[in-house]
């Protein structure tokens, strides 16, 4: 039940948006138990973003999961994702930063785990 919240500095068009998620969905499979299907994938663009005083091009990725998973898989994905927002949308993973929280509960589907 992964959430994904994207933050992005720059437009993003509908295409680039579904290029985007389409390659990180494609992705989850690399966290054990995570899928396209139980993943929800939100994309906001035209943030304004600073580092060290000046507007730069960069993005933030907000990563939420489920219990707990391989630190080796979240490594594996995580640098998949680096690569993704480079190949998409020209971001080098320099301006990539995002974090991956996992939580001991969750409520998905009228359920609570």
């Amino acid at each position: 039940m992964p959430h994904i919240d994207i933050r992005v500095s720059k437009p993003v068009d509908a295409g680039l948006r579904n290029k985007l998620q389409t390659e990180i969905a494609g992705s989850m499979e690399l966290i054990p138990g995570k899928t396209a299907a139980n993943t929800v994938i939100c994309i906001s663009d035209n943030y304004t973003m600073y580092r060290d005083l000046q507007p730069i091009e960069a993005a933030f990725i907000d990563i939420r999961l489920y219990k707990e998973s391989p630190a080796e898989s979240k490594k594996e994905f995580a640098e998949r994702l680096f690569n993704i927002f480079e190949s998409v949308l020209n971001i080098p993973p320099s301006h990539v930063q995002m974090n991956l929280v996992e939580l001991p509960c969750w409520a998905s589907n009228g359920n609570f785990f």
